[in-house]
């Protein structure tokens, strides 16, 4: 066991453990925000402001490559100027666009998670942390997909009572992560056939993910164990 779960001193790997705890803190910090302060100017302001402190947090996880570290960096600072040009300007029209550089945040740091969780010939302790980054980023990339698709349509969904995106963004991140589960409580309802579309291919990416990760555990564990005993 200890062969399976051993860290490896490798700086350009070991970095999941930011990325969870940035996206750990992103879901808790939406639920308190949800919880005390959303139906206010203030609480959509935390929401705005969480989302760039968490992604700041995150892109330590890219640092081991240098492009897809500044890309994030960029991405990162364009979200924040667009924060401060929605809260600031009052130019909720831009939201659209912030969403998207949201996206391809989540998208680019996805991207790396896989490529070394997913398909990494070892067991460790960080592809292991990475494997659970990456279900996390899925819920939030279908998280944000949900909310381009409500800019859109305010009939998109049914159960969601308010306008802005960062007023539905916690109540989207429950209906992400209970249909990414295959759970599906009802209480949030899409209506449109493009929701509708995305809500049963994140069941069907959820449902496959669990298959990929577990496969994907015992090949690696599987060769572990080939290599000790030519070893």
């Amino acid at each position: 066991m200890q062969h399976l779960l051993s860290r490896k001193k490798n700086p350009a790997k070991d970095n999941f453990f930011y990325l969870l705890s940035s996206l750990l803190f992103l879901l808790l910090s939406s639920a308190i925000v949800a919880q005390f302060a959303l139906h206010s100017l203030l609480g959509q302001s935390l929401v705005m402001a969480l989302t760039v402190v968490s992604m700041c947090i995150g892109v330590w996880s890219l640092r081991s490559n240098k492009n897809s570290f500044n890309s994030a960096i960029v991405l990162i600072f364009t979200c924040a100027l667009f924060s401060s040009i929605i809260l600031f300007l009052d130019q909720v029209n831009l939201s659209f666009i912030h969403l998207l550089f949201m996206l391809f945040f989540f998208l680019l740091t996805l991207k790396l998670a896989a490529q070394q969780a997913l398909f990494s010939a070892q067991i460790t302790y960080n592809s292991i942390v990475g494997s659970i980054c990456i279900f996390l980023l899925l819920g939030l990339i279908w998280v944000i997909l949900y909310l381009l698709i409500n800019e859109f349509s305010d009939n998109a969904f049914l159960g969601l009572n308010f306008q802005s995106w960062q007023d539905n963004f916690p109540d989207l991140i429950y209906f992400s992560f209970i249909t990414l589960t295959t759970t599906g409580f009802g209480d949030i309802i899409a209506i449109s056939p493009i929701a509708r579309f995305l809500v049963y291919i994140e069941s069907i990416v959820g449902v496959f993910y669990m298959a990929i990760v577990v496969a994907s555990l015992i090949g690696a564990s599987l060769n572990n164990s080939k290599n000790r005993r030519t070893h």
